[in-house]
């Protein structure tokens, strides 16, 4: 199952950076393996890879301490990650053409939450790996990060 959290020092530039943080299971749910396969999309940048926003994006919405993120793409990268789009009913909230592939929410310090970068990453876990234990791996460079930009304007 998917999981959301508030890491600080992803960025080594920023090391008191807050960065939201999507976890999903390797071959997990249909929205898992969706998101996961995002990265076959992405871009190589430094220790990372970028989701371009033309194609996909993170929507985040805090209520309270409630903090959701809605990571959605469009249909035709669907199409190259043979997901088909009408397993992903749900719409972006910022474009109606853009489908959701995944939401996941968790509470959250507001405070923390105010000092976040506008990114989201996104890592790959393999089932029962507990959420500290992949930030780690991410950290000392062994699991790279997919970057997905905040929603268009």
């Amino acid at each position: 199952m998917a999981e959301l959290v508030l890491c600080t020092g992803l960025d080594p530039d920023e090391p008191d950076s807050v960065t939201p943080v999507v976890i999903v299971t390797e071959g997990g749910a249909a929205d898992e393996d969706a998101v996961t396969r995002l990265g076959l999309y992405g871009y190589e940048g430094d220790g990372c890879l970028y989701f371009v926003r033309t194609d996909g994006w993170a929507e985040r919405r805090l209520d309270g301490e409630l903090l959701t993120v809605d990571i959605v793409a469009y249909p035709a990268v669907l199409k190259g990650l043979e997901a088909a789009a009408d397993r992903f009913p749900e719409r972006s909230a910022a474009d109606p053409e853009a489908v959701r592939l995944l939401r996941v929410s968790a509470q959250v310090s507001p405070g923390t939450y105010a000092r976040a970068t506008d990114i989201t990453a996104v890592l790959t876990a393999l089932a029962g790996t507990p959420a500290e234990q992949v930030v780690a791996q991410t950290r000392s460079g062994e699991n790279w990060p997919l970057i997905l930009a905040p929603q268009p304007e």
